[in-house]
């Protein structure tokens, strides 16, 4: 049950406890009136003021019944009976016929003592007319009233009893009002209970089941997830913790992956970069102590610190270019593009150098416009360096290489593949990884920096997109890239 419902109900509870208590005092009420009259006990009147009250008792039951059931005394002279048949005496006319009697007939003198002029007044049918006197001892109750075009007249006369002539009443009386006020607390203190284990025990529980799943949390265990079984309104909650302690261990994990991806790029990075700074200074070396005796020597010593120059120039900028796709957008601002202009411009500007260094390029585009939301020095980048790539670990004269263009529903397609060694299987989900390097095809350090592939991986996360590694048979190598068709460069 949801807390909603379970709210709903103990309000419910709250508006029909009270009736049912009223209820039952009503019950209780009239059981202690019935075995009040069963047990043989009569109401004695020692005062006004109880006088009073019996008169105003006889007076509704009384006139309710003519009302609701005519005539018959049945349905009011129990209330009637109640009163001592020694002390009171109680008449009912109707039209000036007498209809019911009851009492002591010879109080029935105490009648005439009510003033004839209040006895024969005018009478409205719409009123009701009563009289009320009390005298040295003497009780006196008249009222006249229409129902139903008859006009009825009720005497109720008494004697007042000594004091004390209604113990049995009194005693009666106390025992019922004691077991009301006991049936009350009983009832309204069950019902407290109830309505505190109902609701409240059962908020508390989820609330405490969030709270220590916040303590592990705030200790450091992320591995906290909590159990619900009830399908109610904390039930959303509790998935939602349980998605962000997932989510808050995935970044940790995250954080931590990059930390040591930072420190093992650094690390091979500070190796990379030693390598052709201890081959400069060689050279720079040989140069100095007059090694290079020779032009032809000068000339290739120059030539080598040159190469290396350019190296570590490709290298820092291709570190520099990792670096701002670690910033994201902020450092690469994203535009709309159309993916068959920029490869085509890109190829246009390299092919050139590319067929210097036998590298033989396949530009298939796609006949429809390819709209996707990118950055053109990106493209740049990755189109340069999986060509590169694919020069730098040929192993024929020339590499063939494909480069093709289509969409596909919403999704715009791009593929780079080449007849080169390939890579194995085993390693090319590893190919994206900074640094990373096969034992065999991929093995020569010399011509790159090691960012390359990896930059590309990073350069697609950045534009939305992806990229799978795929191997070309016989042998070669295939980059597969997807992206969302986007933007307005139609």
């Amino acid at each position: 049950m949801t807390i909603k419902k379970r709210l709903i109900l103990s309000h419910i509870l709250v508006f029909v406890v009270p009736i049912l208590m009223t209820a039952i005092l009503f019950l209780m009420a009239a059981g202690g009136l019935w075995l009040f009259t069963q047990s043989g006990n009569h109401v004695y009147v020692e005062s006004s003021t109880q006088f009073n009250r019996a008169s105003d008792v006889v007076h509704h039951f009384v006139f309710r019944a003519l009302r609701s059931s005519g005539d018959d005394p049945e349905h009011y002279k129990w209330i009637i009976e109640m009163l001592s048949p020694e002390q009171s005496y109680v008449v009912l006319e109707k039209d000036g016929g007498r209809i019911y009697e009851y009492g002591n007939g010879q109080l029935a003198g105490m009648m005439e003592d009510i003033p004839r002029d209040i006895r024969e007044r005018p009478f409205f049918s719409q009123k009701r007319d009563t009289y009320v006197h009390a005298d040295t001892g003497q009780f006196y109750y008249m009222e006249k009233q229409y129902i139903n075009d008859s006009l009825y007249h009720l005497y109720f006369v008494s004697r007042q009893m000594p004091h004390g002539t209604d113990d049995a009443v009194e005693h009666a009386t106390q025992g019922t009002l004691f077991a009301i006020f006991l049936a009350f607390f009983l009832l309204l203190a069950g019902t407290i209970f109830f309505l505190t284990r109902f609701v409240l025990r059962y908020i508390l529980q989820a609330l405490r089941l969030l709270q220590n799943g916040s303590d592990q949390v705030r200790q450091g265990n992320l591995t906290c997830r909590l159990t619900y079984n009830h399908m109610d309104e904390v039930a959303p909650v509790v998935d939602t913790f349980n998605i962000m302690t997932e989510e808050l261990e995935r970044s940790l994990q995250e954080r931590t992956r990059q930390e040591e991806n930072r420190k093992e790029l650094i690390a091979s990075m500070s190796h990379d970069i030693r390598t052709p700074l201890t081959a400069i200074r060689a050279y720079i070396e040989g140069l100095a102590d007059n090694v290079a005796n020779t032009p032809e020597r000068r000339r290739h010593y120059i030539e080598v610190i040159q190469k290396k120059t350019e190296d570590m120039s490709r290298m820092i900028d291709q570190l520099f270019l990792f670096s701002k796709m670690d910033l994201g957008e902020k450092a690469l601002p994203l535009q709309s593009l159309e993916l068959n202009e920029v490869i085509s411009d890109i190829i246009e500007e390299n092919k050139e150098g590319w067929q210097c260094h036998q590298a033989l390029v396949v530009w298939q585009r796609s006949p429809e416009k390819l709209p996707v939301i990118g950055s053109r020095e990106v493209w740049q980048r990755i189109m340069t360096n999986l060509v590169a790539n694919s020069i730098k670990y040929k192993t024929e004269e020339d590499v063939h290489i494909r480069i093709r263009a289509w969409r596909q529903d919403n999704t715009v397609c791009l593929e780079v593949a080449d007849d080169g060694p390939g890579v194995p299987e085993e390693a090319l989900t590893r190919l994206a990884e900074p640094f990373y390097r096969t034992d065999k095809a991929r093995s020569r350090t010399g011509d790159g920096s090691g960012l390359g592939l990896s930059i590309v991986a990073r350069g697609m996360q950045l534009m939305g997109g992806t990229v799978i590694f795929l191997p070309v048979h016989p042998h070669g190598l295939c980059v597969h890239m997807e992206l969302p068709a986007g933007g307005d460069a139609l």
